[in-house]
């Protein structure tokens, strides 16, 4: 029998005909989802920063990178050392904001540049963290770490000087991801190049990258992170930071340990100083009891009821957390430290939350998270319940969503001072520069000096 074919019938597809997407457009679709991530993420974290923070030119960012761009030019500042440390990521900032900007905008630009730079580690995470969690409610948490850490404003957060604390953050994700094409290795291994060659202390997970190559057979990440800390090495060997040993007995162990409870822990749990060291004066160390077996508790459950990836996450996020706090404070030689032996006088004045807790606190953030998926996993929580934590989790870091005080919040103004020294030089025409405060304004490089080229008007 001959079969008849009806051709004025539309043919059915059968279930794996079923039309779908060209790559080329899911790969647009996903480029822009996560370009719109960064933005709004990026805006949300530069409304933690006080108007006057956002105009202000911090540290490096005026008194180094920018002056090296005026005198070198863009290329050729960036692979610059300085303080016996390459800055590429944070130089490749303030170079760009140099070129897009006048002049008058480099502060609002160096601001908004680097929450940008902060967003995009935040949802690069949210996607490296896969290799740990995948859990979206966990990886919502981690990611939101970096954008909503409490002492963020009060320092590293908008300027791309201390950019570097952030990358630090950065660096095990990106060990611990496997890439699963080509493309996606070269990218691990620039980012984790470029990582490397922002931040000396990325050296501490050498030994993931070895445990990644051998036992994950994942080399593109490790390979970016050896290269970078080669030439981190290399330039300080050429540049050394000191010009002689470090001066690593500045500070006494029992205050190193001491200040590691104070302000990684601490500062996760009081956003304020003020409030810690008050109560550091009226409760002793029984102001600390609180954050301190919070973070046991957590460790412990991970580690109980966490299957063997979660438990060396949670170990590894601890130990560098206690690394990073550790080698920073004894390297710094500063004696502000010394915490054991603060008088009430020295914790009502002296006292104050630093840079250096930024990355031991977002590791013990980590905590968190962790042991909400060792919870998912065994069966102790479900969905519903994962999202309330972290609908908990996010409301108790946006409480410090605004920040009591930031070092930057009583300017100078940059815009301000480019406008004096502009007149200035427009006045005087055999002025040959210009100079531009910034803060901290005891700091060593804390006037700017333009050429007047550039400020006089063409």
């Amino acid at each position: 029998m001959t079969k008849t074919i009806d051709v004025g019938s539309p043919r059915r597809m059968a279930p794996q005909e079923t039309r779908t997407a060209h790559p080329a457009v899911k790969i647009g679709i996903r480029v822009l989802v996560n370009a719109v991530a960064v933005a709004v993420l990026g805006l949300l974290t530069w409304g933690r920063l006080p108007p006057l923070a956002r105009q202000t030119v911090w540290a490096e960012d005026g008194g180094v990178f920018l002056r090296d761009v005026l005198s070198n030019g863009h290329l050729r500042s960036i692979p610059l050392p300085y303080d016996g440390y390459l800055h590429v990521i944070p130089r490749t900032l303030a170079s760009l904001a140099h070129a897009v900007v006048p002049l008058q905008g480099y502060a609002l630009a160096m601001s908004l540049l680097s929450c940008l730079a902060v967003a995009a580690i935040s949802v690069a995470v949210f996607h490296l963290s896969r290799s740990v969690a995948e859990s979206v409610p966990v990886r919502v948490m981690i990611a939101a770490i970096p954008v909503l850490l409490p002492i963020g404003p009060q320092e590293v957060l908008g300027n791309a000087a201390n950019l570097h604390w952030y990358l630090l953050w950065l660096m095990p994700w990106l060990l611990l991801y496997r890439p699963k094409s080509r493309p996606a290795g070269v990218a691990m291994f620039v980012g984790a190049f470029l990582t490397a060659a922002s931040e000396i202390i990325t050296g501490m997970f050498l030994p993931l990258a070895v445990w990644a190559a051998f036992r994950r057979r994942n080399f593109a990440a490790p390979a970016g992170l050896v290269l970078g800390v080669g030439l981190q090495v290399l330039a300080t060997l050429t540049k050394p930071r000191f010009s002689g040993a470090a001066p690593s007995d500045a500070v006494d162990v029992i205050s190193v340990f001491l200040g590691f409870g104070l302000l990684p822990i601490g500062s996760i749990w009081h956003a304020d100083s003020r409030t810690l060291a008050s109560n550091i004066v009226s409760y002793g160390g029984w102001a600390l009891f609180i954050p301190c077996l919070l973070v046991v508790a957590l460790l412990t459950y991970t580690l109980v009821a966490g299957g063997r990836g979660l438990k060396l996450t949670a170990l590894g996020a601890l130990g560098a957390s206690v690394l990073c706090w550790v080698a920073s404070v004894v390297l710094s030689g500063n004696t502000m430290f010394n915490y054991a032996t603060y008088t009430e006088a020295d914790w009502a004045t002296g006292f104050g939350y630093i840079r250096y807790a930024a990355a031991p606190a977002m590791f013990l953030l980590l905590l968190v998270p962790l042991a909400v998926a060792a919870a998912l996993a065994k069966g102790h929580v479900n969905r519903r319940a994962a999202f309330a934590v972290t609908g908990m989790f996010l409301a108790f870091l946006l409480v410090s969503y605004l920040p009591a005080s930031t070092v930057r919040q009583a300017g100078p103004s940059w815009s301000a001072g480019v406008s004096d020294a502009r007149v200035a030089c427009e006045a005087d025409p055999s002025l040959a520069t210009g100079t531009v405060l910034i803060a901290p304004v005891t700091w060593k490089f804390a006037q700017v000096q333009i050429p007047c080229s550039e400020l006089r008007s063409p």
